[in-house]
């Protein structure tokens, strides 16, 4: 009866007003409560940070126990006498716990490895500075007693400097304490925290590598029990593809970084040898700083290229122009032939989006956005590009899309649009 009702289109506008208010309530709402909001979802974030650290543990770790699995299974099938389902479980099992005792035991031998010669590599700096700050001192009497203009300029910023000093001991000391020791119990109580996140967090995501597949089930279930077949088909290919696209771009990048750090430790140890240097920054720390940085996409390679030889500058002078010219060297190596092999081209991004989404998502997540940031963009990217290719194809403008890959090559032939469209 409804559908040659009178009023029909009436009814239609009057419940599209309806939602319209509705969600202008709920937008000025998020506006006007911007601050509690955001400090609910802090508060949030914060509880379920276990199950967070938990969940990126398993993602990792998962690739690993599949292996492992598979291994496992291949050595059951040979025993006859038990049930399928149970060599199933049994290799499932198994593989979790090796994964995790695997990963454990790696981290605890990065951490024996690096950690003394962090230390080693601190004390050694600590003990270099008076020395290199006595002859920084000399250096600057030497220009300023060459150039009176230089001289009389830098009187005026040292009496400045030490007005500054005094007033600042008189007033700002006491409140600068307070700051310190109420930072330093707050850094305390954030390391403990951290501490039994991470306890947690592995448990958790032992956890999630046993019910992975259960849960993976109910998700599809819950999936296809909301949405068409074909929205459905559609929710779990953006799925896979997000699930490429991070498991290829961060443990691509890892492995990546992790070579670029062995090449550098080695070159680093090479110089020492050949030049018989008795005075040099570790080649630990050099490299650990690094491999670190050189997981982060675009910024990286500078900002550890600048802090390592600034730690060297202090050092040796010398080893510091070797490294900078062989971390460019290394950096150029690995951006047209390292990481083009290792990783492919799992975002299919411009140069100017990953620019974006490492500014954007780092301001807004930190380090870990910068790292993450550019897998989450290419998601949004591609999600955005197959409703445009959907509106296209419902308003008959397949042409267009044609002419524009044909214009502009996409970087995944495989992966393009234009196959999509068609299919």
């Amino acid at each position: 009866m409804m559908k040659n009702h009178p009023y029909k289109k009436y009814i239609y506008a009057a419940v599209s007003l309806f939602g319209v208010i509705v969600l202008s309530i709920i937008v000025f709402f998020i506006i006007f409560r911007y601050g509690e909001i955001k400090q609910a979802l802090r508060h949030i974030f914060n509880t379920l940070m276990p199950f967070i650290i938990g969940a990126a543990l398993a993602y990792m770790i998962c690739p690993l126990c599949r292996t492992i699995e598979k291994f496992y299974l291949r050595i059951l099938e040979k025993t006859e006498r038990i049930k399928q389902a149970k060599k199933e479980k049994l290799a499932l099992t198994a593989s979790v716990f090796t994964g995790i005792f695997i990963t454990l035991v790696v981290i605890y031998l990065i951490i024996i490895i690096i950690v003394p010669q962090l230390i080693t590599s601190v004390i050694r700096l600590v003990q270099i500075l008076p020395d290199s700050a006595d002859r920084l001192v000399k250096w600057l009497e030497k220009m300023l007693n060459s150039n009176e203009q230089l001289l009389a300029v830098s009187q005026e910023l040292v009496d400045k400097g030490y007005h500054f000093i005094t007033d600042w001991l008189s007033n700002g000391l006491l409140e600068s304490v307070e700051n310190i020791a109420t930072g330093l119990s707050s850094g305390v109580i954030s390391f403990f925290t951290l501490m039994l996140n991470l306890f947690i967090g592995v448990i958790v995501a032992i956890y999630l590598l046993l019910s992975r597949k259960k849960l993976a089930r109910q998700g599809k279930l819950i999936l296809y029990s909301i949405f068409k077949k074909e929205a459905a088909d559609s929710i779990m290919d953006e799925v896979y593809f997000a699930d490429k696209t991070f498991s290829g771009f961060i443990n691509g990048k890892i492995v990546d970084a992790v070579i670029v750090a062995v090449i550098c430790y080695v070159s680093m140890m090479l110089f020492k040898v050949i030049t018989g240097a008795q005075v040099t920054m570790s080649e630990v720390l050099v490299a650990v700083i690094v491999g670190i940085f050189n997981v982060i996409p675009f910024f990286g390679w500078y900002i550890g290229l600048f802090a390592s030889a600034l730690l060297i500058l202090i050092v040796n002078p010398v080893q510091c122009v070797f490294f900078v010219v062989f971390d460019f060297i290394l950096q150029q190596i690995d951006g047209n032939i390292l990481g083009p092999k290792i990783l492919g081209d799992t975002t299919g991004l411009s140069s100017f989006w990953v620019l974006f989404s490492i500014l954007l998502f780092g301001d807004l997540w930190g380090f870990a956005g910068m790292l993450i940031g550019v897998p989450v963009f290419a998601v949004i990217y591609h999600i955005i590009s197959q409703l445009v290719a959907k509106g296209l194809r419902r308003n008959g403008q397949e042409e267009m899309l044609v002419q524009y890959e044909r214009d502009f090559p996409p970087k995944q032939p495989e992966e393009t649009i234009v196959r999509k469209i068609k299919q």
